[in-house]
Order: structure tokens, then C-alpha cells, then sequence
């Protein structure tokens, strides 16, 4: 069974994983060829993707808490 916390600690590592990844891309860019082009904006891409992911995580979890403080209510 999948629980909210395996779920963050996936999320979290892919999110550390994209923006190692992105932040080295952008730092070894010197004399950009298009290859380079290409794989930073595969890693920002990836980036972009896993920060949303954790947003919806976040946003989930908090949309969540608030139903159930109402429904005590």
C-alpha cells in the first residue's frame, strides 16, 4: 500500500535530483553548443515538472486537513 510519506520521500528525492541536475547543466554551459541547449531545457523541463509535482503534494495535503478540521466542525 502507498502512503503519503513514501509518496513525499519520492517526490523529495526527485526534486533534489532534478535540481542537481539542472543546476549543473546551467553551470557547465560555457560556449553553448545546441546539444547543450537541448539537455539544459530537458533538466529545467524535469525540474519544472518534479517542483509542480511537490506543490500538488503540499496543496493535497493542506485541501485535505482543511475537510476534515470543517467536517469536526
Amino acid at each position: 500500500m502507498v502512503t503519503m510519506s513514501t509518496v513525499r520521500k519520492e517526490l523529495d528525492s526527485q526534486l533534489q535530483i532534478s535540481q542537481s541536475n539542472f543546476y549543473q547543466s546551467a553551470a557547465h554551459i560555457k560556449n553553448p553548443t545546441l546539444g547543450d541547449w537541448h539537455k539544459f531545457n530537458h533538466y529545467m523541463r524535469q525540474y519544472s515538472s518534479s517542483t509542480w509535482a511537490a506543490n500538488q503534494e503540499v496543496t493535497l495535503n493542506h485541501n485535505l486537513a482543511r475537510s476534515i478540521i470543517n467536517d469536526i466542525r
